[in-house]
């Protein structure tokens, strides 16, 4: 508004000076019009602050996440120069002599070639002989062996050679009487040489399977012309998956070959052992069988275990049934009694093991397990006094022999410094026509214990129990059944390491003189002692 008033009095001199003569009015201009202004009129407008707001609103957010695909290039990894480690001196070599009562002598020998990660190599010898106080109570064992492992990539190989021998004395006669036995009659000599053979896979191939190739070899002699042969070869191949699930099939055979001057014999089994095995966190489980044939029938064999960790590793209950074939060959029998005549023609025994109870350990060094087995054994040996050799033992075989087993094991360990473990078996036998189970003991209790004194100082205990055990004897035409006393035999033995390669060691042997007999008319060698020296390097 006030604009548009200033424009109208601007233009007012212009009209003045345009008119011409305006009518009845003389004007004097006395000077320029000069228009003024007054002063504009200001509005007082000063805005007022609202009190502020004491009310506060929490923020809420809902953020998105977005992840970015960034490309991962890793940094340039260079090489840092390391301290060269001296690797630990280990000693793998030791040679071992000592003599003793009795006139014994030991001395063993091992040489190793060491850590590698290529090879293991290394030789075993040993001898030891004695005489006790009888005429003829003489022993002697030798043994030597030579084993060499070759590790590749993924497999090894593992090839064994061994030889021993041992020489025995029919001592077991009446030394009172005045029959005089000639010495070469008396003596009699078991020699076995042995190789085996192994290829096996170490690392996973390609398809997961695993697979292990064997072979072993035997030849076995005595004395007076009897010998034996045998020959095993098998191949196993397996696969795991997802660590939990293991199948495996074995084929192998078996054959042996008996021969003596007045009889012989020659046999062979073919085993067929397909294996499953699960294993879960609380339980595990492996299920088989091994079909059999032989030369005269064929076997059906079954192996089936589980496990079941009731409270963890703690308390572990198991159950299972074990079938397999025991060979009464020439080796495995004149083994379990070097007293025995030529035996006849080799008889197979089959063994059917149904068996359960529990293991599991208290703390962190008590273990301990408990196991139950009924055995139906058909052709079970037994030993018994010759009637025309009374130094010398028949084998006999009980064709329908069922034999109930309890088992029983406690242990204690702690780290290296102290080990014991008890053991004890009770056997109850049934026999056809309630024979008695000659030559056997029905009760063996066994107690060994380690003890380390920081490593220098390394002590052994062993207590060996049995109760009687009985024969029959034929008396004047008539059977008379004889037993042999219980015994307990209690060894102490210790090592002290004087320096780094050089020891001392000390044996004492049947501590209580018990002159216990194993085998009927054959006392043992009494109390005895050997002290000697060990050096290593």
């Amino acid at each position: 508004m006030l604009k548009r008033i200033f424009i109208i009095l601007s233009l007012l001199p212009s009209f003045c000076y345009a008119q011409k003569d305006l009518p009845g009015m003389n004007l004097d201009v006395v000077t320029d019009y000069k228009p003024l202004l007054a002063d504009a009129v200001k509005i007082d407008a000063t805005p007022k602050l609202l009190p502020a707001d004491s009310n506060k609103i929490a923020p809420s957010y809902n953020l998105q996440p977005k992840l970015l695909n960034l490309p991962f290039v890793p940094a340039d990894i260079h090489p840092i120069a390391m301290v060269k480690e001296t690797p630990e001196v280990t000693q793998n070599n030791y040679l071992k002599a000592g003599f003793g009562t009795q006139i014994s002598p030991f001395v063993s020998l091992n040489l190793n070639t060491g850590v590698s990660e290529k090879r293991d190599a290394g030789i075993y010898a040993m001898h030891h002989s004695g005489s006790g106080s009888l005429n003829y109570q003489k022993f002697a064992d030798n043994s030597i062996q030579a084993y060499y492992k070759k590790f590749f990539k993924k497999n090894a190989i593992n090839i064994k050679a061994e030889y021993t021998g041992t020489i025995r004395y029919y001592y077991g006669y009446d030394h009172s009487s005045l029959i005089d036995f000639v010495k070469k009659e008396l003596k009699q000599s078991f020699q076995n040489t042995e190789v085996s053979f192994e290829f096996a896979n170490t690392k996973p191939t390609k398809s997961a399977w695993d697979y292990n190739f064997s072979a072993n070899y035997y030849y076995y002699w005595n004395r007076t012309g009897g010998n034996e042969w045998h020959i095993a070869p098998g191949l196993l191949i397996g696969k795991t998956v997802n660590k939990i699930h293991t199948g495996s099939l074995f084929i192998g055979s078996d054959i042996n070959q008996f021969n003596e001057d007045s009889a012989s014999s020659f046999n062979s089994i073919i085993h067929i052992k397909p294996m499953y095995s699960i294993k879960q966190d609380k339980w595990s489980l492996h299920a088989g069988f091994d079909i059999a044939p032989t030369d005269t029938s064929v076997y059906f064999l079954p192996d089936i275990e589980a496990h079941y960790n009731l409270i963890g590793e703690y308390v572990v209950p198991f159950a299972g049934v074990k079938g397999e074939i025991n060979k009464n060959n020439f080796k495995n029998l004149s083994t379990e009694n070097p007293f025995i005549t030529d035996i006849s023609p080799i008889t197979y025994s089959t063994l059917l093991d149904i068996h359960g109870g529990i293991k599991g350990s208290v703390g962190n060094h008590f273990s301990f397990m408990i196991r139950v087995s009924d055995q139906i054994v058909d052709h079970l040996a037994l030993f018994n006094p010759d009637t025309n050799f009374i130094t010398r033992y028949n084998v006999s075989f009980a064709e329908d022999a069922n034999v109930f087993n309890l088992h029983g094991e406690l242990g204690y360990k702690e780290s290296e410094r102290l080990n014991l473990l008890l053991s004890g078996d009770y056997n109850t036998y049934t026999l056809d026509f309630d024979n008695l189970a000659y030559g056997l003991p029905t009760q063996k209790i066994s107690l060994k214990a380690e003890y380390n004194i920081q490593k220098k100082i390394l002590i052994n205990a062993s207590v060996y129990a049995a109760n009687k055990t009985p024969y029959y004897l034929t008396i004047d035409s008539s059977v008379v059944t004889s037993y042999n006393k219980g015994y307990v035999d209690i060894n102490l033995g210790m090592i002290y390491n004087y320096k780094k390669n050089f020891a001392a060691f000390v044996q004492f042997n049947n501590i209580t003189a018990a002159t216990y007999r194993r085998w009927y008319n054959y006392p043992n060698y009494g109390f005895g002692v050997m002290a000697g020296l060990i050096l290593k390097f």
